[in-house]
């Protein structure tokens, strides 16, 4: 490689020599150090060797200089082609631009539809992966449902990461825990809280489950008995805010050794903490259906600073944190003051977490601010994911009286007692819980930023593609995990229909199913899968058994309509958390 380190030739000779190997460089298609060294070594640089060599030549033979300058330019740029970086998303499949606003994209449709159901259509036209106009003149979105593109995303979770631009609203929502974490901040704090959620601990966390359940069924029995304006179908009820204080009880037990007293409090009274934290979300579900929601991430994602003003929807989504934070620190000083107690240790996650820290030695254990922010997160997240599954779940059983009937048929005949272990062995009501989880999962899709280019495999070829396919760092993709979970391909003709005696039948041939849960990715996947997914579960499961074996659930012809506000919700007349049954006793 002497050319990298002889001396220039003088005069014009040597000028336009000079003037080849800049332009050569400058044209080299992909990234190469300044260090000579590192030059040598790169596959362009035996190609700017014999350039400069046959110009040399060409110039002893008083050829045109100039000439042969563009031509090898040309020469290098196609020879080497194959390094350069490509980004195949121009080449992918999409829906037709002309369907899409000239400013808003293709965006704009899919926030009109219900939960993930463009995304759906679309999949079924284009296949697993495909691109859509972005608002505000975005680059191209992906939208990937292609099971080997999906698993190397989220198992890549260092390189595909929840968009940068709105972690500062994730951390005034829910404070700078795990759901806010990025790196090695999120490792670090995954690491310190998975004990708190192992089988074992979830498992004794049942007791608190029943009493909570149970409570909910007596409440809603004295209803119906109280209820002389009744209907022959039953009492009309919106069961979203019966379900939703239950698991808010729950999680405040189970979570920090907490009443919350959801279930006794009144809608108003803004001395209950657990009233005002069912108004706030309230207010902030319902504001996620107005216009502003759809344009306001989308200013986000184009000017990430805004998300830092003090706009009202922002300041309202922090009042769970401030009650919770403000519960939690309370717990965190009277524990403080009773470390050497000789009492039963406290079962709960918030005590499970101090307990360790205790009784460890690293420095890098979670300190109280992480722990304060971490239990503010598994309040909003545990309470509200799992109501709104729930809710669709019931739905689904109103509208399908004989599969009610067959689960209350398993469940009675079980006795009303039920264990932990006897929850698990009720096969036909893990199969609702399954299928309700499937179709209704409470967080329908999810984003990811690629924070540099890769190369990610697919489970079938796209034409003109290949079984690979190139993306660049920034590329935002979309996983919308209900249009996996209702595939046809994997899941049959019925896919979309209610079915829980799928979940019965043989297994399917694991290959044919996404990595997650059961085969499904209501609970995400990946190394950043719900860290709750247990306990998610194990309520669920206590929940349904609990009102099923008492209360008959049957539709009331409403039309309900699934969105995401930010979590699945159920939607009525344009208003968010409702959806009305008819309740009646066995």
């Amino acid at each position: 490689m002497e050319f990298l380190t002889a001396s220039s030739p003088e005069g014009d000779f040597g000028n336009q020599l000079k003037s080849l190997r800049v332009l050569l460089w400058s044209i080299c298609p992909i990234p190469v150090p300044s260090e000579s060294k590192a030059r040598a070594t790169s596959p362009f640089c035996s190609l700017i060797l014999r350039v400069e060599r046959i110009y040399l030549l060409h110039r002893t033979m008083n050829h045109s200089a100039l000439g042969l300058l563009a031509v090898f330019a040309l020469i290098a740029r196609a020879a080497f082609s194959k390094f350069r970086v490509r980004d195949d998303v121009p080449r992918l499949p999409g829906p037709s631009s002309t369907i899409a606003s000239w400013i808003w994209g293709h965006e704009l449709l899919v926030f009109q539809h219900a939960a993930t159901q463009m995304y759906s259509i679309w999949a079924r036209s284009f296949g697993g992966l495909f691109r859509i106009k972005a608002a505000l003149f975005h680059p191209d979105i992906i939208v990937a449902t292609d099971h080997a593109a999906v698993q190397h995303i989220f198992a890549k979770s260092d390189v595909y990461v929840k968009s940068p631009a709105f972690r500062p609203p994730i951390k005034n929502l829910l404070g700078e825990g795990l759901v806010w974490a990025e790196g090695q901040d999120w490792y670090h704090q995954r690491k310190m809280l998975s004990p708190a959620f192992s089988a074992d601990s979830i498992k004794e966390m049942t007791p608190a489950i029943h009493e909570c359940a149970e409570r909910l069924e007596t409440r809603l029995t004295n209803l119906l008995l109280l209820d002389i304006s009744r209907s022959k179908n039953g009492t009309n009820l919106n069961i979203v805010q019966y379900i939703s204080a239950c698991t808010l009880d729950i999680i405040g037990i189970v979570g920090l050794s907490h009443s919350f007293a959801a279930q006794s409090a009144r809608p108003g009274d803004m001395h209950s903490d657990a009233a005002q934290i069912c108004a706030s979300w309230d207010s902030h579900v319902n504001t996620g259906l107005k216009p502003l929601a759809f344009l306001a991430p989308l200013v986000v994602r184009a000017i990430p600073a805004v998300a830092r003003v003090p706009l009202p929807l922002m300041q309202s989504q922090g009042v769970v944190k401030t009650i919770v934070r403000r519960i939690g620190r309370k717990i965190l000083e009277r524990e403080a003051q009773k470390e050497d107690s000789d009492h039963a240790p406290a079962k709960d996650i918030l005590s499970i977490l101090l307990r360790a820290r205790r009784a460890g030695k690293d420095e890098s254990l979670l300190s109280d601010e992480q722990i304060l922010n971490n239990i503010s997160t598994f309040t909003m997240v545990g309470h509200e994911t799992t109501a709104g599954s729930l809710a669709f779940t019931l739905w689904e059983l109103a509208r399908n009286p004989a599969i009610q009937d067959r689960l209350r048929e398993e469940i009675l005949s079980c006795g009303r007692d039920l264990s932990h272990d006897d929850i698990q062995k009720l096969e036909f009501l893990d199969a609702i819980v399954k299928e309700g989880l499937r179709l209704h999962p409470a967080s329908p899709q999810t984003e990811r930023i690629a924070l540099q280019d890769d190369i990610v495999p697919l489970s079938s070829s796209i034409a003109g593609i290949g079984d690979t396919f190139r993306l660049r760092k920034g590329q935002v993709i979309h996983i919308p995990f209900r249009t996996m979970n209702t595939n046809a391909e994997v899941w049959g003709p019925s896919a979309d229909v209610f079915d829980p005696t799928r979940w019965l039948q043989a297994r399917r041939d694991p290959a044919s199913l996404p990595h997650g849960w059961s085969g499904i990715l209501t609970f995400c996947d990946g190394p950043r899968n719900c860290l709750g997914w247990r306990l998610a579960v194990l309520e669920f499961k206590i929940i349904l058994a609990t009102l099923v074996r008492s209360i008959v659930f049957s539709e009331t012809g409403v039309r309900v309509e699934a969105k995401i506000s930010p979590t699945l919700q159920a939607v009525v007349h344009g208003k968010a958390g409702v959806l009305p049954l008819y309740l009646r006793l066995v």
